[in-house]
């Protein structure tokens, strides 16, 4: 394992056996953060020495930050009268300085506080958020700031022996579209968004379908289909990952439905991984070899069947079907629970769909400038 800027005395890692991957981890330190190249799988849900309130924040992944100006709702906070304490805050990932803002809200909506705060650059800060609202009455967080971030909440009972950390959930940067589900004569549930809704480039290089849905639903299977263009291979590294698709839950660990990605040159191959109700940090994932043209439209099928714990690739040029490979899934109760994010009763976002990746992010993960997304459709078959 290759680290940066960090001490083995200043903190200590648990171990775990997942598939070894080149990964950014960022580990908070007191009010400082360290950025670790991790050559070999870490547990990023291990307990760091810094400390934020009563719990210790763990270890996070680049797949777990968001984009600057992105409002992020948390996920996990204890009942409103359960807490004694909550403290609100974020970890600023930029080399400049960030100003930030916590949104308190009851249960009802209702707004009950603004909280700004500054985080210096690649620092960790915090506010108490009790100091701006009146105990008993918070059930909600958001976080922004004008930087890339994680947002995070430490709450603790009445006891204070059960500290609660909350983490964002959530599409990573703002939605482009926001398509809802909806219930056809036949029992299922789809959508669709006709047409081209993503032309990478430098100043958009990521598309963001914010998919919602009328209530918690209790999946079988999901088809998603959708269309991609190619373009150019990055600059930066032909060979690395050109992001096919996304789609996720409410977060990345253990909400993963599909990431679907093609390597270019010398690599040449389509590789897809999910992790739905497996242990954060771990995942399923297959791969095979395909010399990906340029130029081209391909049209995608991935097909998660939750019922038969297998999903599925297609990868179509034209009429042919040039490959397909199958990645075993593990959902419990052999569903896929599709439900807006918060009461299971509401509606709203339930789930994520993105296409490409950030320009500068991590290797082997390449933005996909010039390619195009097109044609999306979802089709889900209730158990």
């Amino acid at each position: 394992m290759k680290k940066r800027l960090v001490h083995a005395a200043l903190f200590a890692l648990t171990l775990t056996a997942i598939p070894a991957t080149a990964e950014r981890l960022y580990v908070p330190l007191a009010t400082k953060v360290v950025a670790i190249e991790a050559g070999s799988a870490l547990d990023v849900n291990a307990p760091m020495a810094g400390r934020i309130g009563a719990a210790a924040v763990p270890a996070f992944s680049e797949s777990e930050v968001y984009q600057a100006g992105t409002e992020v709702p948390l996920s996990d906070l204890p009942r409103p009268r359960a807490m004694a304490k909550l403290s609100v805050g974020a970890v600023n990932l930029s080399e400049q300085a960030a100003s930030c803002q916590a949104v308190l809200s009851d249960r009802n909506g209702g707004r009950l506080a603004e909280i700004p705060f500054d985080v210096e650059p690649m620092s960790v800060a915090r506010e108490n958020a009790f100091a701006k609202a009146g105990r008993g009455q918070v059930a909600a967080v958001t976080v922004t700031c004008d930087q890339s971030f994680y947002p995070f909440a430490v709450a603790t009972d009445q006891s204070g022996l059960s500290p609660v950390f909350a983490k964002g959930i959530g599409p990573n940067g703002p939605c482009n579209l926001s398509p809802m589900l909806i219930r056809q004569s036949n029992g299922h549930y789809a959508t669709s968004v006709p047409g081209l809704f993503h032309n990478a480039s430098k100043a958009n290089p990521k598309g963001i379908l914010c998919i919602q849905a009328p209530s918690a639903l209790k999946v079988a299977k999901a088809v998603y289909e959708w269309d991609v263009t190619t373009g150019p291979w990055s600059s930066r590294d032909r060979s690395g990952l050109h992001n096919l698709a996304y789609f996720f839950l409410d977060r990345y660990r253990s909400g993963v439905v599909g990431n679907i990605n093609a390597a270019g040159p010398n690599k040449d191959f389509l590789k897809a991984m999910q992790n739905i109700g497996m242990p954060p940090g771990s995942n399923t994932n297959n791969k095979v070899s395909y010399a990906t043209q340029t130029g081209v439209t391909y049209h995608y099928i991935w097909t998660y069947d939750a019922a038969n714990k297998v999903a599925t690739l297609q990868a179509f040029l034209g009429v042919a079907e040039v490959r397909r490979f199958n990645v075993e899934c593990r959902p419990g109760g052999q569903q896929l629970n599709v439900q807006p994010y918060g009461k299971a009763t509401t509606s709203g976002l339930a789930m994520v769909a993105e296409f490409g990746n950030y320009v500068g992010q991590h290797h082997p993960e390449e933005a996909s400038i010039g390619w195009k997304y097109s044609n999306f459709k979802l089709d889900m078959i209730l158990k």
